[in-house]
């Protein structure tokens, strides 16, 4: 987890640093470059929240039985640097709840995802968003009781892309997410195995604009 957050910390950094630069020596520009990229309709900083519709993918994913969608939430912050009229930049930092249902049982995996998104605004109000996501489980519980996280991936990596709206400092969006890194890691024995198993996840989301 230390490592996660120091990624995170330096990808904030890097893009900070970034949304300087064009700017001349002096501190004063840095900053008005900084603010430049942090204001208008496509940049700025929030926070957002909403709901998840978790699914499995993968070709195995009937080894898991007779499996349903399962909802739940996500929430977090964001920030995106404007490098153009057209195009920004968007890190953010979401924790966010996976999972399944089957039966009378809910399998929920507890993550948190860190996407990265390119954000191309067709105008001041309307934007497309795409990009990579990392993600480290947390937690993993069956019917509220926590399990251990030895049989599962706890890493990660896949896409992210959707819509998003924006009206004043309010925004509604729709994402989905692809998970590409198999969810399960070794069965019951704790021999090793390699299933097509995969996290899945669309989300509904409202954010709040600063």
């Amino acid at each position: 987890m230390k490592r996660l957050f120091t990624v995170l910390f330096m990808l904030f950094y890097i893009l900070a640093a970034k949304a300087q630069e064009g700017g001349g020596p002096t501190t004063q520009q840095q900053d008005h470059n900084i603010l430049s990229g942090l204001s208008g309709p496509n940049a700025g900083f929030g926070i957002k929240g909403g709901v998840n519709f978790a699914e499995i993918n993968g070709s195995e994913k009937d080894l898991l039985g007779d499996i349903s969608h399962y909802t739940s939430y996500h929430a977090g912050v964001f920030v995106q640097f404007a490098l153009s009229d057209f195009f920004s930049i968007q890190p953010e930092a979401l924790y966010s709840r996976k999972g399944y249902e089957r039966n009378d049982s809910t399998f929920r995996f507890d993550y948190l995802d860190v996407p990265v998104l390119a954000v191309f605004n067709l105008t001041d109000n309307i934007s497309i968003h795409l990009g990579p996501q990392i993600s480290s489980m947390l937690f993993a519980r069956e019917d509220g009781k926590e399990t251990n996280l030895d049989r599962f991936n706890t890493f990660d990596y896949g896409v992210a892309a959707g819509f998003e709206g924006r009206i004043s400092r309010f925004r509604l969006g729709s994402r989905y997410n692809l998970g590409f890194a198999d969810l399960i890691k070794t069965d019951k024995a704790g021999r090793s195995v390699t299933n097509d198993i995969k996290n899945g996840i669309l989300q509904v989301y409202l954010g709040i604009g600063f």
